[in-house]
């Protein structure tokens, strides 16, 4: 579940505290204060949608989920496998069509049957595969053949053995399969053909079924407040050795940005991300640790390429107009104090993908240009002249208004989109900023469907689709996976199953196609697809991909075992108070 995720503007971590005292812990001297052996992560934000993990695409459901569920595979730092369920390393025939699946024989649902095969092939089969599951990530499973787009093949071999085959190679297609967790079949037939059921299926809302399958069990989740989960002494990872340490660990949810990191400072929670402008002084506290990490997370503007946006942003000079007029280094170094570098493409530096090679570089000298903005602008006519002076315009000659939507909570995004409303500002475009949960702008600004139908709304029901509301621009956060950067065609290919902005390219659409292909098992035209698809985006502008972050973790200084790294927290089941 560490796959490309769609995720809150820079909140991987973080959501909304209401008052109480969260279960855990204990009152002192009119304070909330950690219990002993609680971990305690303080997040902002909308906290997740879902614990049913089928039927998510934001980055917070999968990982309250994955507190209770092992993925086959994750990796280290040094971006190593690590085998979770899986009892050996996916075994790939020698023509890259057949994969062997092995999973461990220790594995168990909640009442004591064994976790097989079986209940893997019928997740993809039955439930992933399925037409009447709104699952976002099928486009993962599917390849083209003849010109017609079909699933991938799950076979059951044994109890511990299943087999995938494909028509078509992928290189990467190993990394999808790490990612995949299971259903329980005895359970999920049950509601199998029935959205309605299955969405309110009391097993999968409040993970019972969920066995020795991850670290941590379920206790409660509190929207808007807090989610709780408890020491698995089943864990199959940590039976042995008495892994996980701590007997509880909860997720507390916070209005800002401030109150969390204050909760961290007084000792209230274990663990939050530090702001840029407060890692300094949590350096210098003698009881927090603080460790500055890459990430594989970029915060962008998207722009809406759906009938209810402006019309201008379906033109590519329009975006490019709008794109150069925002500064990059100025949100890298004077927003993120350092800790960002201007972003140009979906492809982090840390990946071994990474190419500039061809890449234009919006926002940043010399693509950098306000006066340059106004006058595309102008050409487009969008604008008037007068004595040289541009006054961007509507179509209709009347002053460019557009609406910026992201979420409360964090001094940084809001940050953000008050300085991209100043430097529109700048060329006369009226940016009005929405601020608005993280459920809201899902279900009203993200969600489509197509207007006078009964469809059900998720991030693409086509290019006729529209949202509930009306937008122009979205600051928000997306993620890819460094080793498998195909996977983000769910945000930029036209049926990507969270391109909830409505661009299309064919172009871009055959480059994915191909970055999955036979001939991208050679590692040099891998990277040449991988440079010509940043080429394409970054040319296109359907998105203005602002900057690559990097993240300060704070700890209280008596957690042990942390790995920092990209990959912080693959190993969290553990960590242990000193």
């Amino acid at each position: 579940m560490r796959k490309s995720r769609i995720f809150i503007a820079l909140g991987l971590i973080l959501a909304i505290l209401t008052p109480g005292c969260a279960d855990g812990e204990v009152e002192q001297d009119g304070q909330v204060k950690q219990k002993e052996n609680v971990f305690i992560e303080g997040q902002t934000g909308g906290g997740a949608e879902t614990l049913n993990w089928i039927l998510a695409a934001d980055a917070s459901s999968f990982s309250y989920a994955g507190h209770t569920l092992d993925s086959l595979a994750t990796y280290n730092n040094e971006f190593n496998i690590e085998l979770r369920c899986l009892a050996r390393d996916v075994e790939v025939s020698p023509d890259g069509l057949v994969y062997s699946v092995t999973i461990r024989d220790d594995l168990k649902w909640s009442n004591g049957l064994p976790v097989t095969a079986e209940d893997y092939v019928y997740t993809l089969k039955n439930l992933m595969f399925s037409d009447w599951l709104p699952y976002a990530y099928k486009s993962n499973w599917q390849e083209e053949v003849n010109g017609e787009t079909v699933f991938v093949a799950p076979e059951v071999v044994d109890d511990t053995t299943f087999t995938i085959t494909r028509q078509t190679v992928d290189p990467e297609f190993v990394y999808i399969i790490y990612d995949l967790i299971p259903y329980p079949k005895h359970i999920a037939r049950i509601y199998e053909g029935g959205i309605e059921a299955f969405t309110q299926a009391p097993e999968f809302n409040n993970l019972t079924y969920t066995g020795n399958l991850g670290p941590y069990r379920f206790v409660e989740w509190i929207r808007n407040d807090r989610y709780v989960v408890e020491r698995n002494p089943e864990y199959y990872l940590g039976k042995d050795i008495g892994a996980p340490y701590f007997d509880k660990y909860i997720i507390k949810l916070f209005g800002t940005s401030a109150t969390r990191q204050a909760a961290l400072e007084t000792g209230d929670i274990t663990y939050t991300g530090i702001e840029p402008e407060q890692a300094n002084k949590f350096r210098s506290l003698e009881h927090i640790n603080v460790y500055t990490v890459p990430t594989s997370g970029y915060t962008l503007l998207a722009y809406n390429h759906r009938a209810n946006g402006w019309d201008g942003l379906k033109k590519t000079s329009v975006r490019q107009a709008l794109s150069m007029a925002i500064g990059k280094q100025a949100i890298s170094q004077s927003i993120f104090l350092g800790f960002a570098e201007p972003a140009f493409s979906f492809i982090p530096a840390t990946s071994p993908w990474y190419t500039e090679e061809g890449v234009a570089k919006y926002g940043v000298e010399p693509l950098y240009d306000k006066q340059k903005a106004a006058e595309l602008l102008c050409q487009e006519g969008y604008g008037t002249r007068d004595n040289g002076t541009i006054e961007v315009t509507d179509d209709e000659g009347m002053p460019l208004k557009l609406t910026l939507v992201t979420t409360p909570g964090s001094e940084l995004t809001e940050d953000i989109a008050f300085f991209v409303k100043q430097e529109l500002s700048d060329i006369g475009i009226e940016v009005d900023i929405k601020l608005v949960p993280w459920p809201t702008l899902l279900r009203q600004y993200a969600f489509n469907a197509v207007p006078d139908t009964d469809e059900e709304p998720t991030y693409n029901n086509g290019p006729e689709a529209v949202s509930q509301e009306s937008w122009d621009l979205l600051l928000m956060g997306f993620g890819t996976d460094p080793l498998a950067p195909s996977g983000s065609e769910v945000f930029f290919t036209t049926g990507g199953g969270i391109n909830f902005f409505g661009y299309s390219n064919a172009e871009v659409d055959e480059l994915f196609k191909r970055a999955k292909s036979r001939e991208a098992l050679d590692e040099e035209v891998r990277q040449q697809i991988f440079a010509e698809i940043s080429q394409l985006l970054s040319e296109e502008q359907p998105v203005d991909f602002l900057v690559f972050s990097r993240a300060n973790r704070g700890f209280q200084k008596n957690v042990k075992g942390i790995e920092p790294g990209i990959s912080m927290g693959y190993n969290y089941y553990l960590w242990y108070f000193e």
